[in-house]
Order: C-alpha cells, then sequence, then structure tokens
C-alpha cells in the first residue's frame, strides 16, 4: 500500500475495493468528491431514520448517491 492510500479515511478506503470490484461503469471520486457525496447521503438516512417520508427528489437523489458511491 502506497503511503498516499495510508492517507485515505477507513471509508474512502472500503469505497476503492468496492469500486475496484463493481464500479466499473461508475466515475471514481475523489476523496473530496466522496466525503462530499456521502456526508449528503447520511443527511438523507438520518431524515428517514427520523422518520420523515423522503420527497420524490430525495428519493431520487438517494439511488444516485447509492450507485455513485458503489454501496449496498
Amino acid at each position: 500500500m502506497s503511503q498516499e492510500e495510508k492517507s485515505y479515511s477507513e471509508e474512502y478506503a472500503s469505497y476503492l475495493e468496492r469500486y475496484e470490484l463493481f464500479g466499473e461503469d461508475r466515475p471514481k471520486l475523489s476523496p473530496e468528491e466522496f466525503d462530499r457525496l456521502d456526508d449528503e447521503l447520511l443527511d438523507l438516512l438520518a431524515l428517514d431514520a427520523e422518520g420523515q417520508e423522503l420527497t420524490e427528489d430525495q428519493e431520487e437523489r438517494y439511488l444516485e448517491l447509492m450507485y455513485l458511491l458503489v454501496a449496498e
């Protein structure tokens, strides 16, 4: 593992592993892009956890974020 890779967060390192396995048709995110999109996803998940129903736009964005983050 290179020195650069060691400076990544655990979350980003996990994303890179998922990307290598499943992300061939998706854009590869920089650490900064990943953090921004991951924070946005967490905000949507928090709304859902609080019992708020997501709007259609929020649901669409949720699916888009899951795709971009190569999340399950």
